[in-house]
């Protein structure tokens, strides 16, 4: 894997966020670290619902899903980053809480997840943004998860309720949706009744409509600079390609159309690394981008284990 970068070639094009899951430290321990240490961090309990928070630091927190209460502590958080641009400040943020995380002794298990956070108010054509992401996720979801998985080949325990797939129902429905009409955000995220793209799924939209924002819930949890780095950018450059109109819609139908075996690749894992090298190829914007993002798919699975 590449070096941690300090510009990912972006600058100030988009706004986002990520969160930071962890167990195997006292929050009390960590924040007393974190404030000793100067991060510009703050101990804020629930603070997604103070209706207060700014988001101009970060947030250590308990999480639902790997908080622990042990003789009156809490054990195992996250961390909620602030609005971060892709300047040198941010990743030298990000690597100095990762340092201090690992210094503190925490770890990401397999209840962790690393969630990403883009803010499309720059997205000019929505119909094509969401047709061509739909698309690429019926096309690519299980390569993208395997990338996602970071560090090693591990489907966390959590995803099946936070994270769930959606490839295999998208297959079904997407092409018959029309985004030439004015309701195609509604069409696309619901098909007989039943909704799409929420806080429960793989790509969460339930605060588009209102803050235009995107989140990204693939990724396992990990105290990695780089994998965390890397989740970000690919994510990122994922948006950005999509917003200069790389993808032809049609081509995308057209395989959704005509292989049969795409609603059947999730389900028995599998990977097709040509495809997944297409893809990064198309959405990278420098030769560190594909290397970086060849090398964790890579890494990942390498690490799938034989039956043979």
């Amino acid at each position: 894997m590449g070096k941690y970068r300090y510009d990912i070639g972006l600058g100030d094009k988009y706004l986002f966020g990520t969160e930071l899951e962890f167990t195997s430290v006292y929050l009390d321990n960590l924040s007393k670290l974190f404030r000793e240490s100067g991060a510009p961090v703050r101990y804020a309990l629930h603070h997604k619902s103070s209706g207060f928070t700014k988001y101009d630091e970060w947030y250590l927190d308990i999480d639902s899903t790997v908080t622990k209460r042990e003789n009156g502590r809490f054990f195992g958080g996250e961390l909620s980053s602030r609005i971060l641009v892709d300047k040198y400040r941010a990743w030298a943020e990000l690597k100095e809480i990762c340092y201090l995380l690992k210094k503190a002794g925490a770890v990401a298990d397999y209840n962790c997840s690393n969630h990403i956070r883009v803010n499309l108010s720059c997205i000019k054509n929505e119909a094509y943004f969401f047709e061509v992401l739909a698309k690429l996720i019926a096309i690519y979801e299980a390569d993208i998860r395997l990338f996602y998985m970071g560090d090693d080949y591990l489907r966390r325990a959590t995803s099946f309720e936070y994270a769930r797939e959606l490839s295999d129902n998208l297959l079904l429905y997407i092409n018959s949706v029309d985004f030439s009409n004015e309701d195609f955000l509604y069409k696309f995220r619901n098909h007989r009744g039943i909704n799409y793209f929420t806080r429960k799924d793989a790509i969460n939209l339930q605060d588009y409509d209102t803050k235009r924002l995107m989140e990204v819930r693939y990724a396992n949890g990990s105290v990695n600079e780089k994998t965390i780095q890397n989740n970000i950018n690919f994510t990122l450059k994922l948006v950005d390609a999509i917003r200069r109109e790389l993808f032809d819609p049609a081509e995308l139908s057209r395989r959704i159309e005509v292989n049969d075996e795409l609603s059947m690749r999730t389900l028995f894992n599998d990977y097709r690394v040509k495809d997944f090298e297409q893809l990064t190829r198309i959405i990278s914007t420098s030769e560190a981008d594909v290397d970086d993002f060849m090398s964790q798919y890579e890494h990942v699975l390498s690490k799938r284990p034989s039956f043979k």
